[in-house]
């Protein structure tokens, strides 16, 4: 593991991720010969969950499960577009949250959990259970399925649903790289992760978990897509620590967790504003307290895991 991919003494004062590493790996070797397809489906559900509370989108969690429930277990989602069954419990949940609640806004959100299931399978199918490696043909294709029939402000899905943006775009006082620039940024990416998902996987001088963050946080800072980037950062993020070691990592169920997540996202999308015209060679490595705090998920995940099985 290397040391700079991380940052120390975060989340808490004695967070170590050089002692937080090797427990990761024996809670893993637990679980090694058990079968845990039904906390994978909880895990997924937390995951999608926690990922639209960031956006404020989706649904409750209860609602969510039973929605993923039925897409990971292979069934055809186009039922869902007139569920009336749970038309109820989506509109109390967008009562409680202020949240509008009129038919349309009762169906976009359940279309934004069912398209998110649906992009997580997709991804994750493509990824870990198919073994391919991550492409901008995957990417294209997970976030058209993301945001099939979600439009995006004014400007209808079907102009932006699965293609590389033609606008600027800007988080705050952030502006992300000019639209231009996406379709060779996003091949840079691509092709500079084959050389480290090699040292990963081979030679073992980048783990698992530093090398998922890292592409995370590369793709979310060139921000390809008009809207849906932070989803899809998760998504890829958690796509790579399935297939690179069998974590998966539940960001966002708490509102204290995603203060966090989006005070680290923002640190670091202004740290590469800051160090945008300098070398590859003089930069920092700025991904280091994303790594850190995904790093806690995981174990985190992996514990709750071994409590689950009783060991």
């Amino acid at each position: 593991m290397e040391d700079y991919y991380y940052k120390y003494n975060i989340l808490t004062d004695d967070f170590d991720p050089d002692a937080v590493f090797p427990e990761i790996l024996t809670l893993k070797d637990q679980l090694s010969n058990i079968i845990f397809e039904d906390y994978i489906l909880e895990c997924l559900t937390a995951m999608i969950y926690g990922s639209n509370m960031i956006e404020d989108a989706g649904c409750s969690l209860d609602v969510t499960s039973e929605f993923c429930k039925s897409i990971f277990s292979g069934q055809d989602s186009s039922k869902y577009e007139n569920h009336g069954g749970l038309c109820s419990e989506i509109e109390d949940y967008l009562s409680q949250n202020n949240r509008p609640k009129e038919l349309a806004d009762i169906q976009r959100c359940r279309r934004e959990t069912v398209q998110h299931a649906n992009a997580a399978s997709y991804i994750i199918s493509k990824l870990y259970l198919e073994d391919q490696d991550l492409s901008e043909e995957i990417i294209l294709k997970t976030h058209g399925v993301l945001t099939c029939g979600v439009d995006a402000d004014s400007t209808p899905w079907t102009q932006y649903s699965g293609v590389y943006r033609t606008d600027e775009v800007r988080a705050g006082l952030h502006s992300f790289p000019h639209h231009i620039l996406v379709p060779s940024k996003m091949k840079a990416m691509i092709r500079d992760l084959k050389p480290d998902l090699k040292t990963a996987t081979k030679m073992g001088a980048i783990d698992q978990i530093a090398i998922a963050a890292k592409y995370a946080h590369i793709f979310v800072n060139i921000h390809p897509f008009l809207d849906g980037n932070g989803r899809m950062c998760r998504l890829i993020l958690n796509a790579l620590l399935l297939k690179l070691g069998s974590f998966l990592v539940c960001i966002g169920e708490t509102e204290d967790d995603r203060a966090i997540y989006l005070e680290i996202a923002a640190k670091g999308g202004s740290l590469e504003s800051f160090y945008e015209s300098h070398d590859d060679e003089d930069k920092p490595v700025i991904c280091g307290e994303l790594g850190s705090f995904v790093m806690s998920h995981v174990k985190k995940s992996m514990q709750a895991l071994v409590t689950a099985t009783d060991f």
